[in-house]
């Protein structure tokens, strides 16, 4: 590329501008303006386009700044109230959990004051759950040091659920009327017959040793009898749901329903030690 090529735009640059020059010399003069006067109209006419442009440059910027420092605003501002939000819903929650404990732990206050036997109990929460193969085990959080034993029953608002089975100095073992291992002293309430409550490792009991001539039907109330040297006489124990003669009519196969679901008990309510039957 020649020099004449490379200075052909700043020449014709220069040109336009003194080209423009006189002709505003030339309609100032025409009009009668003197030659300072028309030298200062020129430059600020050259200059405008460059002012102007400077100054929508500018004015871009600051634009596009504040647009971005408002963003960043409304940003922080947006995680801070996520995070306020987040907080509130927490605190929500731990408040209706409490409710609900404090509701649960009433209805054992209430439980509580249906049996004069009861009076001496103290609550507990389950801390833990056995469920491996037939097992049906609580963990719950208070032991020796609180006076529970070996054999202390245990009780929801429902009724009975269990017997304590191992105990330590901060928690025990229960197990429950619905483990394979269980077995309830109970009586019918309706005809007063007897029988034995035994667990299946499921979610029912089965109903045993009861004469064969004696009737029960879907419904029948059972309750314990106190004769087992365990669980006081007279607490709710569950209800009869099936009933299933054999073929030799020799025996019958009774399911109970406990008054419990294992899977959502979270307070019990044990005595110490066993009463005086």
């Amino acid at each position: 590329m020649s020099d004449l090529t490379r200075r052909l735009p700043w020449l014709t640059g220069v040109a336009v501008g003194l080209a423009f020059l006189t002709i505003c010399f030339s309609i100032g003069l025409q009009k009668g303006g003197n030659l300072i006067n028309i030298a200062e109209q020129a430059a600020l006419t050259m200059a405008y386009p460059v002012q102007k442009g400077i100054d929508l440059a500018f004015t871009t910027c600051g634009e596009v700044f504040d647009r971005y420092i408002n963003l960043i605003g409304t940003r922080d501002k947006n995680l801070r109230l996520e995070k306020e939000v987040a907080e509130l819903n927490h605190r929500l929650a731990q408040l209706e959990e409490t409710r609900l404990e404090n509701q649960r732990l009433h209805k054992l206050l209430n439980f509580r004051e249906q049996y004069d036997v009861l009076a001496r109990g103290i609550a507990a929460h389950v801390i833990g759950r056995q469920t491996e193969s037939l097992s049906r085990i609580l963990i719950v959080d208070c032991g020796h040091t609180r006076g529970i034993r070996v054999n202390s029953p245990v009780f929801t608002p429902g009724g009975v659920i269990g017997r304590v089975v191992a105990c330590g100095p901060q928690s025990a073992k229960v197990l429950l009327l619905t483990d394979r291992n269980s077995a309830c002293d109970v009586i019918v309430q309706r005809n007063r017959a007897r029988g034995i409550l035994q667990g299946t490792g499921d979610r029912v009991c089965r109903l045993a040793y009861l004469r064969r001539t004696t009737k029960i039907r879907p419904g029948d109330q059972l309750i314990t009898s106190g004769l087992d040297g365990i669980f006081p006489k007279g607490i709710t124990v569950g209800s009869i749901i099936a009933v299933n003669h054999q073929a030799n009519d020799l025996s019958q196969d009774i399911i109970v329903k406990p008054e419990f679901s294992a899977d959502t008990i979270e307070e019990v309510y044990i005595l110490p030690s066993s009463p005086t039957l």
